[in-house]
């Protein structure tokens, strides 16, 4: 057992607080976002491309070569920028940027019509999904067919333009799976913008999203849905050792390298943190178990890490109450059970009466 402060210092570190007149206008995702996702040569293609905008508007007269020696960018960039018609070209990440505003995606804030679902995600990718190191897909894995669905019909309805750039495929190497991947630049680029890790999530360093911590509750619980329909267990009810039965095994678990260990805890914590911020209690210890990892083919050991949610029985409840599970139903419904199971032996055990 690794043993750790409480995670309620998160909360004060991050200044979890409502300021509704601020977030109501506060944007998470802007233009220069989805450009900042490029490389610095795209980046700057574009810083150039917004100053030959501005040159020409005060130099009507000015053409492609004398434009390009001004702003120090070849011949070639320019005239592109300078012709007329369909032919005319722009950037690729200002392409991106003019499909997501034409889509309603730009500039995004906690008020768009699909926020919760899009937290809800992003909270997704963060568990069984995946945005490749290159860029080039973005995926949702699942055992369940019906989350897939789901995920399908919810992304089908956001993300328009991109309703065809969807494939499903089914395999598994520990059993049967279906993995649902997008090809779109501009859906990839947005949930990059938006936060989500990028890469082989067991042995890269990452973090939560800077923005979650000071959202509307509303915000943090549907991020919160989507990571823990991944990454949360179906709590347990059994007896211990004297006979008494309770919920047990109620935990947060990630499987990651060994080499970043201390990086792995102190993203644990910041979940701590973010489940503390809207009342749900952890016993602040991470449990470390390498015989639940693996030796990779590259060499490099795993183990898994886990986090515990307070088994209280009215707080366990309240999870129930405020989680979903959205994109984990079978999950959901197994939580559900055991709850039911608990909930009948206390009222057996108590004739009726309180159950606290």
């Amino acid at each position: 057992m690794i043993s750790e402060s409480p995670a309620s210092h998160f909360q004060s570190d991050y200044k979890l607080q409502e300021k509704v007149s601020i977030m109501e206008s506060a944007i998470i995702i802007s233009e220069q976002e989805i450009i900042n996702t490029y490389s610095e040569k795209d980046q700057f293609s574009c810083q150039k491309y917004f100053e030959y905008l501005k040159l020409i508007q005060e130099n009507l007269s000015f053409g492609y070569k004398r434009c390009a020696k001004l702003l120090g960018v070849k011949q070639g960039s320019t005239r592109w920028w300078h012709t007329k018609g369909e032919k005319k070209a722009i950037p690729n990440p200002l392409k991106v940027v003019q499909k997501l505003k034409e889509a309603g995606l730009l500039p995004f804030t906690e008020k768009h019509k699909d926020s919760t679902i899009i937290f809800k995600m992003l909270g997704v990718i963060y568990g069984d999904g995946c945005i490749d190191k290159n860029l080039n897909t973005f995926s949702f894995i699942s055992a369940d067919k019906c989350d897939i669905d789901l995920w399908q019909k919810d992304f089908a309805e956001i993300f328009q333009f991109a309703k065809d750039k969807l494939n499903i495929v089914e395999g598994g190497e520990y059993g049967h799976s279906y993995c649902i991947r997008c090809f779109d630049r501009a859906v990839i680029r947005f949930f990059v913008a938006l936060g989500a890790p990028v890469g082989d999530k067991v042995t890269i360093k990452y973090s939560l999203p800077n923005w979650i911590f000071g959202a509307f509750e509303e915000s943090r619980v549907a991020f919160l849905d989507g990571y823990l329909a991944s990454e949360v267990s179906v709590p347990r009810w059994r007896p211990n050792s004297l006979g008494n039965y309770r919920f047990t095994d109620f935990s947060v678990g990630i499987s990651k390298v060994l080499s970043l260990e201390k990086e792995h805890i102190t993203f644990l914590k910041s979940v701590e943190g973010l489940l503390h911020s809207i009342g749900i209690e952890t016993t602040g210890n991470i449990h470390k178990n390498i015989s639940a990892g693996c030796l990779r083919k590259d060499g490099a050991q795993t183990a898994s890490y886990r986090i515990f949610i307070r088994t209280i029985f009215q707080k366990v409840l309240f999870f129930d109450e405020k989680f979903s599970l959205y994109y984990a139903q079978d999950k959901k419904k197994r939580t559900q059970e055991v709850i039911a199971t608990a909930q009948k032996a206390k009222e057996e055990k108590y004739g009726g009466e309180s159950m606290h």
